[in-house]
């Protein structure tokens, strides 16, 4: 943020005072804790908001980030106060208070260079709020779309050991990250690479009360399924990162990779060490037993020197080694050797070769003398000759070097890409068809449940854990709201307000006017049924609202009135 002393839009940042506001949010110039004033909103996700901000003490730019997970709270247009939904407000007290204790241990770690600070924590308005260092930088992911895409092994051993160093300290006091991706981590000016998006866990793993953000490719398994998370969770993510680094390419989503479908770094880009990209592809295993388990463990493995089998010199049968001259003819005499092998498999190959055409001809001979041959005999045929095509195929395969090998295994038939279903019941239609757009067709159906709130889904046609193509289409139930619901309370109501409250409970409406003096003009006198009063809400019930409109004095009232006025 920054003074600005001209009219219209910011030339910085484009924000204009006319820009609309979501009302769920906090309005810019908002005063917090007597020092910090609120800026433009610049991202939420299921667990609150981030607004850009100004610390008047410290005469600085901040990032305020509040508690505010939409699932579990509201706040009404205009207002600061959270208005906490009945049914959850246990759940919102456990999880703010995990969201202040998140905050509370990295405050501790500020003195860290490598991650986003936390300067304060403080509560107001019914939430918890978190003010971060703005870091003055891009993320990752746009620095790599600004640049060749790509970075070299060189550039990661001199970027990226801070970072770890720094992950793996923040493991120690028993945090774990969950998020780590390039929308993430931040590239600052001064070339260093910071850690921000620190979330309380619920928003980093699936099917849970708010909606959650996962970086596909980056998210390992566990966080789409019920497996605890750990520093094994955030070994994967940091390996995902460098993957992408690496190779320019994103890694495949978790719960869509099966087997060894995903290639390694080294397959990508040559230029990848090969003790890299084993290490890399070991930290994104798909199994929390098999994968590298902590961020110390994966740094030295990842800056181990490599090991040479081609170091030791040559030696003779005797042990004693060989000179240079005597290794060099030894060298020569091996290949020749693999020369003379290669030679005899060829020709054993083409011998194979020639005996079966000799065979199907001999056999097409006796076809002919004998009639045309039976399908069986035709099928048998071909078979044979596409196994003695393969094998001679594959024999020279078998010679070849070991480069060759890995190229060979790596071009075999690609499987099917595969998503597995989760359970989707009580998650919001509109975030999960959004989260999933690209991997899975949902088709909605809308119908009134007394169970589900309004715009929660709570059926689905596949089941949850089954595997699926990409791109399958599956049929899902949206709630409407409940059935029946209570008529609302319209004390001090007008029109407007009223309506909003019955729109939002899918309750059937008409206005008439009402001529009365009980309420004053323009606010809701009355409604055909009593307040708290249960509206059929999937039959259409109609309920007729009354405004009140002022009603003429009566002529009675004015002849009472001139009658006790005193006489001359």
């Amino acid at each position: 943020m920054n003074d600005k002393t001209y009219d219209g839009p910011c030339k910085l940042c484009g924000y204009s005072d006319s820009d609309p506001c979501i009302p769920t949010y906090l309005v810019p110039k908002t005063f917090l804790n007597g020092r910090y004033i609120v800026g433009k909103l610049i991202s939420y996700n299921g667990e609150g908001a981030s607004y850009i901000g100004y610390d008047t003490a410290a005469k600085t730019r901040v990032i305020i980030k509040e508690f505010m997970p939409d699932t579990l709270c509201s706040r009404m247009k205009g207002e600061t106060e959270i208005s906490v939904n009945a049914d959850n407000s246990a759940l919102y007290k456990t999880y703010m208070s995990e969201f202040a204790d998140l905050y509370r241990s990295l405050m501790k770690l500020r003195g860290m260079a490598h991650i986003q600070a936390v300067n304060d924590i403080f509560s107001e308005n019914g939430t918890c709020y978190a003010v971060l260092e703005y870091i003055s930088g891009i993320s990752l992911k746009t620095y790599l779309e600004n640049s060749a895409g790509v970075l070299s092994w060189e550039q990661v051993k001199e970027l990226f050991p801070p970072i770890l160093t720094t992950l793996s300290l923040i493991h120690a006091a028993g945090i774990i990250h969950r998020g780590i991706s390039p929308q993430t981590i931040f590239v600052t000016d001064k070339m260093e690479l910071k850690l921000a998006g620190f979330c309380i866990s619920a928003e980093r793993t699936t099917n849970t009360e708010i909606a959650c953000e996962i970086f596909s490719g980056y998210a390992a398994p566990e966080q789409y399924s019920n497996e605890i998370n750990g520093t094994w969770t955030d070994v994967y993510g940091i390996s995902a990162v460098l993957y992408r680094v690496l190779t320019g390419t994103a890694p495949a989503e978790a719960i869509a990779r099966t087997g060894n479908t995903m290639p390694e770094p080294m397959l990508i880009n040559r230029d990848i060490p090969q003790h890299v990209s084993r290490v890399i592809m070991n930290g994104m295993k798909l199994s929390t037993e098999t994968r590298i388990r902590s961020v110390t463990e994966f740094v030295d493995k990842l800056f181990a020197p490599p090991r040479y089998i081609g170091n030791e010199p040559a030696r003779g049968s005797d042990g004693r080694p060989l000179s240079r001259r005597e290794a060099k003819i030894l060298e020569k005499k091996k290949r020749e050797r693999k020369k003379t092998l290669i030679a005899l498999i060829a020709i054993g190959i083409v011998l194979i070769i020639f005996a079966a055409t000799f065979a199907l001809a001999l056999s097409g001979a006796f076809g002919k003398i004998g009639g045309e041959p039976s399908d069986e005999s035709s099928s048998s045929a071909q078979s044979s000759s596409s196994s003695f095509s393969q094998s001679s195929s594959s024999k020279p395969t078998e010679s070849s070097s070991s480069s060759e090998s890995t190229d060979n295994s790596s071009s075999s038939e690609p499987v099917e890409a595969t998503i597995q279903i989760s359970d989707f019941k009580d998650c919001s239609y509109e975030k999960t068809a959004a989260r999933y757009e690209g991997k899975l067709v949902f088709v909605p159906t809308y119908d009134y449940s007394d169970e589900y709130g309004a715009g929660m889904i709570f059926d689905q046609s596949i089941e949850p854990g089954e595997f699926v193509p990409l791109g399958t289409q599956i049929k899902v139930k949206v709630s409407k709201g409940k059935s029946v619901v209570p008529l609302p309370d319209y004390n001090g109501d007008n029109e407007a307000a009223y309506t909003e409250k019955l729109e939002k409970l899918n309750i059937k409406y008409k206005v008439e006017k009402k001529k009365t003096n009980d309420v004053g003009e323009g606010l809701v006198a009355s409604c055909s049924k009593e307040v708290g009063d249960l509206v059929k809400v999937s039959e259409g019930e109609i309920v007729v609202v009354y405004i009140a409109e002022k009603a003429p004095e009566s002529s009675s009232s004015s002849s009472t009135d001139s009658s006790s006025q005193p006489q001359e």
